[in-house]
């Protein structure tokens, strides 16, 4: 299945170059190498709340996303935002700076701190004028660990910590890369964003990495970079959410909170930003899981945090099975939706309670699937208040199960989840 013309993939909205949907202007906002500052996060859902409608998605890139902002509101809305040095100096250094950084690099004591090379590497994308050529969904992740993936999900370019060196791998050719050290990551790195520049160049349907990777080869475009690459064994750890309290053993060093399908209002990070000043916390990371991730070495101040995210209505617990469902906005948020997902999803979770705990859920408004790049355990298409049912697949593959009622996704997830365990 291919999407219909209208339903054609746009830009990445940002700040400066926002995208209209179904409730207003979408302003984007990137952190700097995966970090807020409480009294920015404070500043954002000030910002939301004053020029939009209050409500803000945490992105699988680890973005903020105010919505709701309107024409009249969206100047407004930039000054505030740039009055805590959110906004970058242009639309396309803004576009660029698509990287994505383990949340727990600088919080788990059992894994690299790679943040400051992630801030050196955004530094290098603003410096190089030819790197503003990238596609807008182009990306980069940073991972803590020998990992490639942070949060289970791929980047077009990816850099893993292993020990003192540095792995980098290509989308789609996670058994081939490149091994450097510390010093020559961000020169390696850009240089292959530049051999993907290359080749698009000449090939105009080449949009991301895994194309290339796939018409090429990924021994080609490493050698282009001028960079050393052989086979490796993946070794792709299992991903667990990391919400609730972190420990490792009797030593708790951080919290994570999950935002309920990516979503939080500002009054809810109103509460969590008063009660992680209390506990005078200064940071809070995003990554691609959908949950903000707090520094916290005390078990008492951990437990007041997440007492007040509890209250807030926040995911306080790994168990929780929306942390394992990706959905989109739906309608009347997009323009491209017909159906209110969200509530959709909320009468799935309430219908197979445990049920769904090991399964990963792709609920999706449209044939788009902007929430979810990967295949999910189960996906489910909306199209005028029906669903089509996908099995271990992402929208456009095989319909297992086509035209579910609304009411009856529950019944049907749940009998193959039946079918499976038989």
């Amino acid at each position: 299945m291919t999407a219909p013309a209208h339903l054609i993939k746009g830009w990445c909205p940002g700040a400066l170059r926002p995208m209209c949907s179904g409730d207003g202007l979408l302003v984007r906002v990137r952190p700097r190498a995966g970090a807020f500052s409480v009294p920015t996060l404070r500043a954002i859902a000030e910002t939301a709340a004053r020029f939009g409608s209050g409500e803000i998605d945490l992105t699988n890139r680890g973005n903020l996303q105010l919505r709701g902002v309107s024409e009249d509101t969206f100047e407004p809305a930039i000054a505030a935002l740039r009055s805590v040095d959110l906004i970058d100096t242009s639309a396309a250094i803004e576009a660029v700076r698509n990287v994505v950084v383990d949340p727990l690099c600088s919080v788990d004591p059992d894994r690299g701190n790679v943040r400051d090379l992630a801030s050196r590497f955004e530094d290098a994308l603003a410096e190089d004028a030819r790197l503003l050529a990238l596609p807008g969904k182009f990306g980069f992740s940073f991972s803590g660990n020998s990992e490639l993936r942070v949060g289970g999900r791929t980047a077009d370019i990816m850099v893993a910590s292993e020990a003192d060196r540095f792995v980098i791998g290509l989308d789609e050719a996670a058994d081939f890369c490149a091994v450097v050290p510390e010093n020559e990551v961000i020169k390696a790195t850009r240089g292959l964003a530049l051999a993907f520049l290359d080749l698009a160049a000449e090939h105009a349907t080449l949009r991301r990495m895994k194309d290339a990777v796939a018409r090429f080869g990924a021994a080609e475009i490493f050698e282009m970079a001028g960079l050393k690459a052989s086979s490796r064994s993946p070794k792709a750890e299992a991903v667990s959410a990391p919400a609730g309290m972190l420990a490792r053993g009797d030593r708790v060093f951080g919290v994570g909170i999950g935002l309920p399908f990516g979503r939080i209002a500002a009054g809810q990070i109103e509460r969590l930003c008063q009660s992680a000043a209390g506990v005078k916390l200064e940071d809070v990371f995003t990554g691609s899981q959908r949950i903000l991730i707090f520094a916290v070495g005390e078990c008492a101040s951990a437990k007041r945090l997440l007492q007040a995210a509890n209250d807030a209505g926040l995911i306080t617990s790994n168990d929780d099975v929306r942390l394992e469902m990706d959905v989109c906005p739906g309608s009347p948020g997009c323009g491209n939706a017909t159906t209110d997902t969200r509530a959709d999803a909320r009468r799935l979770v309430e219908a197979l309670n445990g049920t769904l705990s090991g399964y990963s859920v792709h609920v999706s408004g449209c044939e788009k699937g902007c929430a979810r790049r990967s295949a999910a355990d189960f996906t489910l298409v909306a199209h005028a208040g029906r669903y089509d049912l996908i099995r271990r697949g992402r929208p456009g593959d095989p319909i297992a199960l086509a035209n579910v009622e609304a009411d009856d996704i529950g019944n049907a997830v749940s009998r193959f989840i039946l079918e499976s365990a038989s």
